[in-house]
């Protein structure tokens, strides 16, 4: 209670004002992958210069995050994935969320036993699933990839049904490779496990060359009337009263009107709720804005350093005018979406 406490506090001020730190993190914590993509080419940037263990205990010891998105590349191919979850358990996190391929399944397993040890009020790990088993292995580019992806979420769910604080879901971009294949996919699903829409996150595909490292990669420029069909039918079996699936169903509503316009549906929260922190220190406002900030090897690992610089002043106020390439990403819009409550 007194986690959900500190962030609705930070949300319902989100609404009114700039906070004087983010209360959301998305940290990629390495370029490392294991998966080669279509809709995605971090695999083909070079791993160099990561911050390390003891960087990261730096940056978290002057910051006080309340959500904290945990992905990469693949961050299960770190291996001290679980001592960086150890050190941003100690700021008594809400929500710490994880990505993953699914493809290292043992490792994947050991980590996460480990993580729900640690005293995290929710833990949510979601497995990228892009289509039925051959489309989603052509997305993924590794043969295997959905089996492995799928036996992973076979074991990830007998620990969520013994585990009250940990929730798991299968991760579905829709993108011109995938479009219209959401049903067949469950039905695939359902052969070999008890599958409903509630198992399913859903997002639109997005570019950015500074964080996937591609452009138009999985295009859906004309797709725009099918997705949103899709999107329809998924609203209609998807239910649940959940902190999560609440900001999920609002997210897909208003894709529609993002279709629309190119823009946030909601005023964007990007730099004044929440940031992007890069495998080697980077700052960015979000995952798509490629604005760099600064660097947090030379703000002494103070992001608030950063957060408050003369720079994010003047690209805050080119967020607020709406002059930014234009995005609605689950990563930035749930905390759009709660930073427009009051309205």
């Amino acid at each position: 209670m007194y986690e959900f406490v500190r962030l609705g506090s930070k949300i319902l001020l989100s609404n009114f004002k700039t906070l004087k730190e983010p209360y959301k993190l998305t940290f990629s914590v390495t370029n490392k992958c294991n998966s080669r993509c279509k809709t995605c080419k971090i695999w083909k940037k070079k791993a160099t210069n990561e911050l390390n263990l003891n960087e990261i205990k730096k940056i978290f010891d002057k910051i006080n995050p309340h959500w904290v998105n945990i992905t990469g590349g693949e961050p299960f191919l770190r291996d001290d994935i679980y001592d960086i979850a150890k050190i941003i358990e100690k700021k008594n996190i809400y929500i710490f969320n994880l990505t993953t391929n699914g493809i290292l399944k043992e490792k994947i397993i050991n980590d996460i036993k480990k993580i729900l040890k640690l005293s995290f009020t929710n833990v949510i790990l979601v497995v990228s699933l892009d289509g039925p088993k051959e489309i989603h292995d052509k997305i993924r580019g590794v043969k295997g990839n959905w089996d492995k992806a799928v036996d992973l979420f076979k074991l990830l769910k007998k620990i969520e049904n013994n585990t009250r604080n940990f929730k798991t879901y299968f991760g579905y971009t829709i993108s011109s490779y995938n479009v219209n294949l959401i049903n067949e996919t469950i039905n695939e699903l359902s052969k070999e496990i008890n599958i409903t829409m509630n198992d399913f996150h859903f997002n639109i595909f997005h570019s950015s060359n500074m964080y996937y490292g591609q452009f138009n990669c999985g295009n859906i420029e004309g797709l725009e009337d099918e997705i949103i069909d899709n999107i329809s039918n998924i609203l209609k079996e998807k239910n649940g009263y959940d902190f999560i699936t609440i900001l999920e169903r609002k997210y897909l509503k208003l894709i529609k009107k993002y279709f629309k316009t190119g823009r946030s549906p909601k005023d964007c929260k990007a730099l004044t709720s929440s940031c992007f922190i890069s495998p080697d220190g980077y700052v960015y406002p979000c995952i798509g804005f490629d604005q760099e900030l600064g660097n947090l090897r030379n703000s002494g690992y103070d992001l608030k350093n950063i957060w408050n610089s003369e720079k994010s002043y003047k690209i805050r106020k080119i967020i607020k005018q709406n002059k930014c390439k234009g995005c609605w990403t689950p990563c930035e819009a749930y905390q759009s979406i709660l930073g427009n409550l009051v309205r």
